[in-house]
């Protein structure tokens, strides 16, 4: 089998699992198939470097590493409301009291599925809605989880 034929075989195979792993972290459809094409292309320019891991590890690598590198590169900017309440939300506490440096030790701490929903809902915008649709998970117990996070957090960072 060529290498092309190779290649073949392998996009076939992974091509809708890598899709729907981005997809259901990036808001953007457009962005989703650019990164999807981003994924294949590195694993089209490193396939001899794959030896030794199984290709279902090395895909999804690729596919993790490209889905963080497109969130350190992609900042998403909303505007803030003009009418903001000012509580002490653990959100705002958080984000005041804390460096951003403590914030990321903290963060990379939590496992991969916590860290998505963190960044999902205040790095991409996405409500806690939009966010469970894209879990797959019940609206009720994402916010739970949510609000156990943020708790979580507030602890770590010893608040």
């Amino acid at each position: 089998m060529t290498d092309a034929e190779q290649f073949e075989a392998i996009y076939r195979e992974y091509r809708h699992k890598v899709h729907d792993y981005i997809r259901n972290r990036v808001s953007s459809p457009e962005d989703a198939e650019d990164l999807c094409s981003e994924v294949f292309r590195k694993a089209m320019e490193n396939m001899n470097a794959q030896r030794g891991t199984g290709m279902s590890s090395y895909i999804y690598t690729i596919t993790r590493n490209t889905v963080v590198d497109y969130y350190r590169t992609h900042r998403v900017h909303a505007p803030l409301a003009e009418d903001i309440p000012l509580d002490d939300s653990v959100e705002e506490e958080i984000l005041s009291n804390d460096s951003l440096e403590r914030l990321a030790v903290a963060l990379r701490q939590l496992d991969e599925q916590d860290r998505d929903i963190l960044v999902l809902h205040y790095y991409a915008n996405n409500s806690l809605q939009e966010i469970a649709n894209k879990m797959d998970l019940p609206y009720s117990v994402l916010k739970r989880r949510h609000q156990a996070l943020l708790k979580k957090l507030r602890g770590m960072l010893g608040g």
